[in-house]
């Protein structure tokens, strides 16, 4: 039953990003005048759709309901609904106060994210061979991977094109080209940002097919050694990822050849969601097969070499990055912004890289960290220590030279900062948490200095609230990895406090939080409507931390600490999204 709803609920939300794109497409939503129920003027095409629109939106928010009371513990439904609520939210801002492409475009990608999750469930099983594998080759799943960041990044692109109408800008119907075709001629990149992002789109989708190609090549030998249930479930993903692309390219030419071509973008994005939901398969599949019969995940160089940089964290710290530039409600040269995001990035990269270089010893001896590639010895240290070296140069030049001299100065300071203070400092002193902190709280800084070039009031702001932020949140980490900790060295505050006086500092950070957040309304930071959201959401949150003075024995004082981490981490989005769109 429960796999049935989960299904049902896969389906309706296919089916939600269709209508949407319906309404993007033809502009109906302008005739609904209210949310979340649309009252329109009258029924009819215009109105229909976004109609249709909300109450699949309704419909799916009631299933994934039903799906959180049957399994309240499954990882898809929570996280599921969590986004549920954010799209929600985000939806209404949208509609209330107009805002830019882009939010629509991050709306349409939380209903793929939404999808995703699901899609997880529905993973195949994998059955043990029992002839020995010799033929197997880990590479194309790195491939596949490749794949599925180009298809993601293009479907943003996409997203772009189809909300703003720009898929003309470039010549139509006998004028199309692989190049812009231009007022002023052919060209390989054009001098106009809509221009410019057509261009890009069109690029990453033959980047996508040759990649495509390279991964058939790739997986010859492996198909060869593979039979029964294997072959066919990895013969299908693999032919329908093909098959998917060629329609999806022949439908992308239609596009272009024809004048009413409402129905055809509609099916590009549907295609679009498909081929990466396929992807998503594949990869899960060779994952799946790698732990079934070759006794775990097999790393490759290139998988090795990315996991240094710490993925997960980078985009947490991207985040915080891009709420500082949204604060600043200033207009912003959309490549501008996407090549300050990137150098920051690299820096971001850079860090992470030497960090794993630095603790390999400490690394070595954690049960969680163990199996990084440089503790395990699949990668050599020169790699990572070269790496990150050229990482951080050509982060922090590129940085000066093509966005500013402050935000290239911030991003030097955190990374100096959490490499040879906080790095050195936490094998001697707890108080190291307090030194990390401060690198820790610079991306938000650099958000805003990304667009104004200056660190003002809001950026001090943010840096507050980021740095009182991370204080509870790692003591919690440190409670329930106390011992991981012991074992590498490294001195965290439960180590030396009772659980009491821990539940005191989380309680008191914590509260300290919550003043650091409402204190921009006094300095007229901020405005009365998330003045009083932020007391909402900071009060459930001190709650939270309130909790664990309620708690007497160990085990669920630890289940605590692993909740307020979670709490921490859906914590700081909701904030931040409130001071952007309440600003």
């Amino acid at each position: 039953m429960f796999r049935t709803l989960a299904f049902i609920n896969i389906v309706l939300t296919l089916g939600l990003i269709v209508i949407g794109g319906l309404v993007s497409a033809d502009f109906t939503g302008l005739e609904c005048t209210s949310w979340p129920i649309c009252y329109a003027p009258t029924v009819d095409k215009a109105s229909i759709y976004p109609i249709l629109h909300r109450i699949f939106a309704g419909i799916i928010i009631i299933l994934n309901t039903i799906l959180f009371i049957k399994k309240p513990k499954e990882r898809a439904v929570r996280l599921g609904l969590f986004l549920l609520i954010l799209q929600s939210l985000l939806g209404g801002i949208n509609f209330i106060y107009k805002l830019p492409t882009l939010v629509s475009v991050f709306h349409l990608m939380l209903s793929f994210a939404y999808i995703a999750i699901f899609a997880q469930l529905f993973v195949p099983d994998i059955e043990k061979i029992s002839e020995k594998i010799v033929s197997y080759n880990p590479k194309a799943k790195d491939f596949v991977f490749v794949m599925l960041l180009i298809a993601l990044v293009q479907f943003f692109f996409g997203g772009v094109i189809h909300q703003t109408a720009t898929k003309d800008v470039c010549g139509m119907g006998e004028n199309i080209n692989i190049l812009c075709n231009t007022a002023n001629g052919i060209k390989f990149w054009p001098s106009t940002v809509a221009a410019q992002i057509h261009s890009l789109h069109k690029y990453l989708g033959i980047l996508f097919l040759l990649t495509l190609i390279v991964y058939l090549f790739s997986i010859i030998k492996t198909a060869l050694s593979l039979h029964g249930r294997a072959f066919k479930q990895f013969s299908f993903l693999s032919s329908s990822l093909v098959i998917l692309f060629l329609i999806h390219l022949f439908n992308a030419k239609r596009l272009f050849l024809l004048t009413d071509t409402t129905y055809f973008q509609v099916l590009h994005l549907l295609l679009a969601v498909l081929i990466s939901l396929n992807l998503i398969f594949l990869f899960q599949w060779f994952k799946k097969f790698e732990e079934v019969n070759l006794g775990g995940y097999q790393h490759t160089f290139a998988s090795d070499m990315l996991s240094l940089t710490k993925p997960r964290l980078g985009l947490l710290v991207v985040s915080t990055i891009i709420s500082g530039i949204l604060l600043t409600g200033e207009y912003i040269d959309f490549f501008y912004l996407v090549n300050a995001l990137v150098f920051s990035i690299l820096i971001v990269m850079s860090a992470t890289t030497i960090n794993c270089y630095m603790e390999i010893d400490v690394d070595a001896n954690m049960v969680r960290t163990k199996d990084r590639a440089l503790p395990a010895g699949r990668v050599k240290p020169i790699y990572a220590l070269i790496q990150g070296w050229i990482l951080f140069i050509v982060g922090f030049l590129a940085t000066y030279f093509f966005v500013n001299t402050a935000t290239a100065l911030l991003g030097a300071l955190a990374f100096f900062s959490y490499l040879y203070v906080y790095t050195p400092m936490k094998r001697k002193s707890p108080a190291a948490l307090f030194v990390g902190a401060l690198p820790g709280a610079i991306p938000p800084v650099m958000g805003r200095t990304i667009v104004t070039g200056e660190i003002d009031g809001l950026a001090i702001l943010l840096f507050t609230i980021l740095f009182v932020w991370q204080i509870p949140h790692f003591m919690a980490i440190s409670i329930y990895h106390k011992q991981d900790y012991a074992e590498g060295d490294i001195k965290v505050y439960p180590h030396f406090y009772s659980i009491t006086k821990m539940k005191i500092c989380i309680a008191v950070w914590t509260f300290l939080l919550a003043l650091s957040a409402v204190s921009g309304y006094f300095f007229d930071l901020n405005s009365k409507n998330f003045f009083i959201a932020s007391i909402i959401v900071n009060g459930l949150f001190f709650a939270q931390s309130l909790q664990s003075f309620f708690i007497d024995d160990e085990e669920s004082y630890v289940a605590w600490a692993r909740q307020y981490f979670w709490g921490s981490i859906i914590y700081l989005p909701l904030l931040l999204s409130l001071m952007i769109f309440l600003s």
